[in-house]
């Protein structure tokens, strides 16, 4: 596999903790001029089988979702092309070929990608999430990236080409191994301000559950309800919940914690005033009445003796 060099390929990865999964993704970028590793600050030894394979590895301090690192990693990349990947994707030997093959005479300054996700550790193409794409590949000046959590692509040009899935060409998307990992992630990534939001148009709670889990379920291929495609479905409804459930907390100004200390204060306060109403605090007639009570001790079996 040959290649002029005017279609010099940059490849990043931002990293953390995938230290079961980021070889695999870092292998197969072989082909690439320079592979670039951004490590959030690992504590699994990702940063070290990223040393192994990146020409270059910068660490960084931890932050919560990806977005904010994207611009940093690309001010690093020196060449015409981009290739950027998460550290649970894995590009599919198809892939490898198509990009190889396609930046020696582009067709366009944009390229998405399909992805095959793997949620629970299966990829099941009755699930909603098939087929989907997402942008992996363009022409320096073609993609810029923010902070704003999955809408943290910005496109400039207009030349966009959705590749098809044909003959396994694909990124292999590690995503979620179990319905923790995907109840954890849901809440980093609505909890973060900057981020894409559900529409907020329908204020009624209980209906826009049942409504999300009817859009999650129209796109999914399993009659029943009763397989691995409707789990899917109901992970995907649960995002959209919460996210819309932390908003209705927003738009009503509501704060637990400060809640819960203004009571604290309250309660302490109470408190304060009875215990000054009533005399000596119990513990101190405790310890007075001790003095007139038999004592015991704990024997080598383990049973209380007097003394």
């Amino acid at each position: 596999m040959t290649r002029t060099p005017a279609a010099r390929i940059s490849a990043f990865v931002v990293s953390y903790n995938r230290a079961a999964i980021l070889g695999t993704c870092l292998r197969a970028l072989w082909f690439a001029d320079e592979v670039i590793v951004v490590d959030k600050s690992s504590t699994d030894g990702a940063d070290i089988i990223a040393a192994r394979y990146a020409d270059r590895l910068e660490r960084v301090p931890w932050t919560p979702t990806v977005e904010e690192t994207r611009a940093l990693a690309l001010e690093l990349c020196r060449f015409d092309w981009v290739l950027f990947l998460d550290d649970d994707e894995c590009l599919s030997p198809e892939a490898v070929r198509f990009i190889h093959q396609e930046v020696r005479a582009p067709r366009a300054d944009i390229y998405s990608l399909p992805l095959r996700h793997y949620i629970l550790g299966v990829h099941d193409e009755r699930a909603y999430y098939w087929p989907e794409r997402h942008i992996r590949l363009f022409r320096r000046g073609a993609v810029t990236f923010g902070a704003t959590v999955h809408a943290g692509i910005r496109t400039h040009s207009t030349n966009v080409m959705d590749v098809p899935d044909d003959n396994g060409l694909c990124i292999h998307h590690l995503s979620h191994p179990d319905v923790a990992g995907w109840i954890e992630r849901t809440n980093r990534y609505t909890s973060r301000a900057d981020r894409a939001r559900v529409d907020t148009r329908d204020d009624e709670l209980i209906g826009f559950a049942h409504r999300r889990i009817d859009h999650w379920m129209e796109r999914t291929r399993d009659p029943d309800g009763t397989g691995y495609p409707a789990a899917a479905a109901l992970l995907r409804a649960l995002y959209d919940i919460a996210d819309r459930l932390k908003i209705w907390e927003e738009e009503r100004g509501l704060d637990g914690l400060a809640a819960f200390q203004a009571l604290c204060a309250k309660l302490d306060n109470a408190h304060a005033t009875l215990r000054a109403e009533s005399g000596p605090p119990a513990r101190n007639r405790l310890a007075w009445l001790g003095g007139m009570l038999p004592r015991y001790r704990r024997t080598p079996e383990h049973r209380l003796r007097r003394v």
